[in-house]
């Protein structure tokens, strides 16, 4: 990840209390992120700090599209997403995450880079399957060359084939017992 300073927040000066925060996220946001599955987007992110004498509460509220692959054509796939989340952070000696919603922060520290975080909810905010809609008449939007591509090497089952007869004395046995 390249250095995403854009999304410190500074909370060793700040009151005790609420604190909004705005963060425009975009294709470049992505782009500093190997491996990401999200090609482009924009995301705005909403993260509201309640800063207390002993610890952080910070929710995060993030809302917009984003462009990632489709599962079954490959083609580009702009999906509308919206994500809650929630994280608190303790101090305490060293730095450490103790659960996905928990982490603790040394008594050193001045600042928080919630750039990860955002990252890590975009990622959670999308849909366990992307794939292309179907159109009006119930034929899907996915790119027509990968799907015939894709019938073309489908493995049939044994009806679709038709019987291979190196295994019906196999067959006979399960069926006689």
């Amino acid at each position: 990840m390249k250095s995403n300073r854009q999304f410190v927040i500074p909370f060793k000066g700040l009151k005790v209390g609420k604190h909004d925060f705005v963060f425009d996220v975009d294709d470049k946001f992505f782009d500093s992120f190997e491996g990401s599955e999200i090609q482009k987007g924009t995301i705005n992110t909403i993260v509201i700090l309640d800063k207390k004498p002993s610890m952080l509460e910070i929710d995060f509220h993030l809302k917009g599209s984003v462009s990632v692959a489709c599962d079954v054509c490959l083609d580009e796939l702009e999906i509308n997403i919206e994500y809650d989340s929630k994280l608190f952070v303790r101090f305490g000696e060293i730095t450490e995450e103790q659960t996905d919603e928990i982490i603790v922060l040394s008594h050193a520290e001045h600042e928080l880079n919630v750039a990860q975080y955002i990252y890590e909810y975009s990622h959670l905010g999308l849909p366990y399957k992307r794939i292309h809609s179907n159109d009006k008449k119930g034929k899907s939007k996915c790119n027509k060359e990968m799907l015939k591509k894709l019938d073309e090497y489908l493995v049939r089952n044994e009806q679709e084939q038709g019987n291979d007869p190196r295994w019906d004395d196999l067959k006979n046995l399960l069926n006689n017992n």
